[in-house]
């Protein structure tokens, strides 16, 4: 079972989806709901059992009832997925996503990413594609970016991943740009992508290279850098009514880029001064 979480619990939860413990103990519950605290300790041999289900309790996502327990988050499988992928307010949702204007489709996205950072846990039994959406705020700027595959391909996601138990370092931006101040970071690019936009040149830095690795900028035949992705000075309206709920943004986002054959998109909101 993989779980997926966010909001003001992340932290704890993500200390949680770590323990083997509590993953033995999902697994179980899972197949057999209702179970009493002896039957647990007879199948998960564990020294800290009965610690993890108090931490578990504590956190909402087991229910302790009459002396039986039982998960309190929501499993998903991929026969779920599938008939959620066949409704009609999320087929209506993908079309007109892959029609937005730029400005409302990044307001969607940015509506998706606020959507991960409310409270919300769930698990999920098969291999299902799942997206993500990662934000590096500065003053004057906002990249925003949308993937599905787990490997670092965005300065978003890559600057997500510094905040995480996640192993950044293996990301080639690493090597270029380490563990550098986020803030700081997001106004070296936002100055570099103006300076780009006015048609001026740009000095060789540790930032124009994590730019052109990560596909914002690219050099065309005579050198010249250019900006691959969309720069906006402001965003539209969310115009998708799909139910807020995580899971199924997740998805709509997952479909458009396969349907768009992309791993991954990314936005530029460029605040003017």
């Amino acid at each position: 079972m993989k779980f997926y979480y966010g909001g003001s619990k992340k932290e704890a939860y993500q200390n949680i989806a770590c323990n083997k413990t509590f993953q033995h103990l999902c697994r179980y519950l899972y197949q057999h709901e209702q179970s009493i605290l002896r039957d647990l300790k007879q199948n998960i041999t564990m020294p800290d059992l009965e610690k993890t289900i108090d931490t578990a309790i504590e956190l909402k996502l087991v229910l302790r009832e009459n002396r039986r327990y039982r998960l309190m988050f929501p499993v998903v499988s991929k026969e779920m997925s599938i008939t959620i992928t066949q409704e009609d307010a999320f087929q209506v949702a993908l079309k007109q996503l892959r029609e937005e204007s730029p400005a409302n489709f990044l307001a969607a996205l940015n509506y998706f990413y606020n959507l991960t950072q409310q409270d919300h846990f769930y698990g999920v039994m098969d291999s299902i594609s799942l997206a993500g959406v990662a934000v590096l705020k500065s003053e004057e700027l906002t990249l925003i970016s949308g993937q599905v595959e787990e490997s670092i391909r965005t300065l978003p996601q890559y600057f997500d991943a510094l905040t995480k138990e996640q192993e950044a370092e293996k990301s080639d931006l690493y090597a270029i740009i380490g563990d550098v101040d986020p803030i700081y970071a997001g106004t070296q690019f936002a100055y570099i992508i103006q300076r780009v936009e006015q048609r001026k040149k740009v000095r060789p830095s540790i930032f124009t290279q994590a730019l052109i690795m990560s596909e914002i900028l690219a050099t065309d035949e005579s050198g010249t850098l250019q900006l691959k992705i969309p720069t906006l000075t402001s965003g539209g309206k969310n115009l998708i009514t799909m139910p807020s709920d995580v899971f199924r943004w997740q998805l709509l986002f997952a479909k458009l880029l396969e349907d768009r054959k992309d791993n991954y998109i990314q936005y530029i909101l460029l605040t003017k001064n």
